[in-house]
């Protein structure tokens, strides 16, 4: 008996050490985790990293995106790849990224749906205030008010009178949930004229359908509308711009073609971000990347071809541009009846 008692007491001191060691070994194994975490940090990037693009193939954001991807491979020594998930006005793509990973591995270039989308998709499944640490800002880029080239009609002038002659008649374009969309409400609301707004899920078949005179105008950007316009196939009555876009140098501005409640500046932009939590130096790496990228003369001669400007903003200049679009353009879809009610 008082062999079996000294054997249990050993026991559960024995076990009681055994414990004590398995706890500094679990101890240790965390520190090793975190230094591990920290070196990897440190390092970045050691892999493959993911853009994610939650807008079509060949808008203007798109086009780009794949440019900076690009440039950003030959920057950071490792491939930067495109993954393309339009949907749902960008907010399927945008909800995942905002559950990825903080590491810097996967990225999100966003645009200004960014600021809009809630307002138009409930319970979108993350806060654009909070979800993302901004890394850049790339480029804006101007609308064009856009008609189809067979119209008797050189101005915007032109076109309400020709659409206040033709209650009605006048089918204006536009992507769902978009800053087309805005402007074509608006113009429709300022004019007082009749016409019929007519959705589409992407840019190109909008665009084929303008070119054919199946719908009679659209506010369109990109390098391919430019291009269309110089081949006389579009006539482009105005810029949404404050200044002359130097693309289309004889083009007005909205407010010198006579509708200055379109004159607020109502440009498209695009900049990247990464999910909140991604470490600082990660976060300075790609900020510095990006904006490396972006004085490279090839790159902003590039941008300049889509018909954008270069924004070249680091994190914290496009940290604060975006906490300014967040509180705009919902302004704006509000003021357009654009959203939810």
């Amino acid at each position: 008996m008082q062999f079996q008692a000294e054997n249990g007491a050993c026991t559960r001191r024995c076990r009681s050490q055994i414990a004590s060691r398995t706890l500094t070994a679990v101890v240790a194994a965390i520190a090793g985790l975190a230094a591990v975490d920290v070196a990897s940090a440190d390092q970045f990037p050691s892999k493959r990293i993911t853009l994610v693009l939650p807008f079509g193939v060949g808008s203007p954001p798109d086009t780009l995106g794949r440019l900076i991807a690009q440039s950003l491979s030959t920057r950071l020594g490792q491939s930067v790849v495109v993954m393309n998930r339009p949907g749902a006005g960008s907010t399927i793509a945008t909800k995942e990224v905002s559950t990825a990973t903080p590491d810097g591995y996967t990225l999100l270039q966003v645009n200004s749906a960014l600021a809009y989308a809630p307002l138009l998709f409930p319970n979108v499944g993350y806060d654009p205030r909070t979800s993302f640490t901004p890394i850049a800002g790339i480029a804006s880029w101007p609308l064009m008010l856009l008609i189809n080239a067979d119209l008797p009609i050189n101005s915007v002038q032109d076109l309400v009178g020709y659409a206040k002659a033709n209650p009605g008649k006048v089918n204006i374009g536009h992507t769902l949930g978009s800053p087309p969309q805005v402007l074509a409400e608006m113009f429709r609301k300022t004019t007082g004229v009749t016409v019929n707004a007519v959705p589409y899920p992407q840019p190109p078949q909008l665009t084929a359908d303008l070119v054919s005179g199946r719908i009679q105008a659209s506010f369109l950007a990109g390098a391919g509308q430019i291009s269309l316009v110089k081949d006389g196939k579009l006539k482009a009555l105005a810029v949404t711009a404050g200044k002359r876009f130097s693309a289309l140098p004889d083009v007005p501005t909205v407010g010198e073609a006579g509708l200055p409640a379109l004159s607020y500046d109502p440009t498209d932009w695009t900049g990247i971000v990464a999910p909140t939590g991604t470490p600082r130096n990660v976060v300075a790496t790609l900020s510095a990347a990006v904006l490396d990228s972006l004085s490279s003369s090839e790159v902003r001669t590039s941008i300049r071809l889509q018909g954008a400007d270069v924004m070249a903003l680091a994190e914290p200049q496009f940290a604060a541009f975006v906490t300014d679009e967040l509180s705009k353009w919902p302004t704006r879809f509000r003021e357009a009846g654009i959203g939810q009610k």
